[in-house]
């Protein structure tokens, strides 16, 4: 585990030291509070004008649901931006060369790359507990749905990385591994919606929903935690890092 930590140690650094490493949580950042504030001064003017109408204010937990659904749309932008460069940028630069020639395996590489970005990511993820915290301070939410949509984003981001540490493996354009990341997120996100088009109802209709993420991450943003939803991520991870040390295996002999 030496190596992959020390791959995982270079690669963050690396990353953290790059002016895209500022561009990236400045990105985050400024749509996360933009998100934030849109969404207070909606609630703040619901509840002035629920008295008049009669309606029904929501509550403070629905405020914090929408926004870490909107965290998993940011992701779309981010997860890309972070993942692009883990193997075409060294390819590109034949740097990668170096670490096929070094005594580590394959899967080793994979690893510490795929550690490098899951930590990176959890930096970013520490990087909006701001909001929650001051929801907390100044409401009173639900604590359990806040760490259990937590785990959800965890979960959801580690799933994520690994599909985008795939789609660069098998590129030397940091462009296009950012493109098809992007539209590899956005259909996992959609599949939902689109699944009675595709499946036509019945079994079919059943899969396509299986497949899609969002039918696993709504329920951590309900307070719910489940063994079914949890493997589901964990074997989505595995996978696509399977994947790539098959693709990185494959280039280490050519």
């Amino acid at each position: 585990m030496g190596a992959v930590f020390a791959i995982a140690r270079r690669d963050v650094f690396g990353f953290l030291s790059a002016p895209k490493a500022a561009g990236v949580f400045w990105v985050f950042l400024m749509l996360m509070g933009f998100f934030f504030h849109s969404f207070i001064y909606t609630y703040v003017g619901m509840q002035q004008r629920a008295p008049m109408y009669g309606g029904e204010v929501p509550g403070i937990n629905e405020l914090l649901r929408a926004l870490f659904q909107n965290f998993h749309f940011i992701l779309l932008l981010i997860v890309p931006a972070v993942t692009m460069a883990s193997f075409s940028e060294e390819k590109k630069n034949h740097s990668f060369r170096l670490l096929q020639t070094s005594p580590v395996s394959s899967l080793q590489i994979v690893l510490g790359k795929y550690f490098s970005l899951v930590g990176i990511m959890t930096i970013i993820l520490l990087c909006s507990s701001v909001y929650p915290i001051f929801t907390t301070a100044y409401g009173n939410p639900d604590v359990g749905i806040i760490w259990s949509s937590y785990l959800g984003i965890f979960l959801l981001m580690c799933s994520q990385l690994a599909f985008g540490m795939w789609i660069s493996s098998m590129t030397t354009n940091q462009f296009l591994a950012f493109l098809f990341t992007m539209f590899g997120l956005f259909m996992l996100l959609i599949l939902n919606w689109i699944a009675p088009n595709i499946g036509g109802g019945g079994n079919a209709e059943g899969m396509i929903k299986y497949i899609a993420a969002t039918t696993h991450f709504e329920s951590f943003l309900k307070g719910m935690i489940s063994v079914s939803d949890v493997m589901y991520f964990v074997c989505f991870s595995a996978m696509f890092l399977f994947f790539t040390n098959v693709v990185v295996d494959s280039q280490r002999w050519r």
